[in-house]
């Protein structure tokens, strides 16, 4: 059974997949379109995307604890 961390980044690849096949052809990829009683809303549909992506990260980078960098400066 998968662990809340391995279905968080299963998701976050899931959305990144998602993000990079969006072109003029498919959903968030078009532009806005209103017409015939109908608004198709692509934009904000893209921007959720993101914003979903954003706050899996965060989860992500919570769960698996702080991190350590050691930086090294040479003069």
């Amino acid at each position: 059974m998968a662990t809340a961390l391995e279905n968080l980044i299963t998701r976050r690849d899931a959305i990144c997949t998602e993000l990079a096949s969006l072109d003029s052809t498919k959903v968030g990829g078009l532009a806005n379109a209103t017409g015939a009683g109908a608004n198709v809303d692509h934009q904000t549909y893209k921007m959720n995307l993101y914003k979903e992506l954003e706050a899996i990260e965060n989860r992500i980078t919570a769960a698996q604890g702080p991190v350590e960098v050691e930086t090294q400066y040479f003069t």
